[in-house]
């Protein structure tokens, strides 16, 4: 996809069953040098509910590095230019496929995240909760989570990294710590245990 205003290339990949019914939409957000095709594990799964899958590509080659790598200072402040890039980005997908896609369910969508597209998912939540059903984090570690909006949240943390104080609410969110992922192991790269366990407790809090 082309945002014209912004001038941005936004590359999508698109994942959907056949099928006559309308989709409710999950949007994936990736981590920071993942790329977007590395949660086909998770895409794939959920398009044998019967899900449609949109995994956005944030960040281009062109773009600058994510400020913060090797930094001393606030992390927050110096990456929020980087989450707000991300969150136009989810806005405009999502009225290209309005207009693209009539066969998708866009009143409502699911966010899901990885560490950095974890922050970027949670910030949209936050700004536009009208326009979200559920956020699942995969060990995002620092925009706060969405509270007292009806926003259903889901957490799975790794072994190796701790969220900053004041991301993760004291109660109303799931939170997984599954067995043996490292914070780079939650993509298409973790093993295959960690991807099954994944794959079951997403679709298990999807459907509650």
């Amino acid at each position: 996809m082309f945002n014209a205003s912004r001038k941005r290339l936004i590359p999508v990949e698109i994942y959907e069953p056949i099928t006559q019914q309308k989709l409710q939409v999950v949007i994936i957000n990736h981590g920071y040098t993942v790329k977007n095709t590395e949660y086909s594990f998770i895409a794939n799964a959920l398009v044998n509910k019967g899900y449609c899958v949109i995994s956005i590509q944030h960040d281009l080659r062109s773009d600058d590095p994510l400020s913060g790598v090797g930094m001393v200072g606030d992390f927050f402040e110096a990456r929020k230019p980087f989450w707000e890039r991300g969150v136009k980005n989810i806005l405009f997908v999502i009225n290209e496929l309005k207009r693209t896609k009539v066969d998708l369910d866009l009143s409502k969508v699911i966010l899901i995240g990885h560490s950095h597209g974890g922050d970027i998912a949670m910030m949209f939540a936050n700004l536009h909760p009208e326009m979200v059903s559920k956020v699942i984090s995969m060990d995002s570690l620092r925009m706060p989570f969405p509270t007292d909006n009806g926003i259903n949240v889901l957490r799975f943390a790794s072994i190796d990294r701790e969220p900053d104080e004041g991301v993760v609410p004291n109660s109303g969110v799931q939170v997984i710590k599954v067995k043996g992922a490292k914070h780079i192991d939650l993509c298409d790269r973790g093993s295959e245990s960690i991807k099954i366990e994944v794959q079951q407790s997403i679709i298990e809090f999807l459907e509650k």
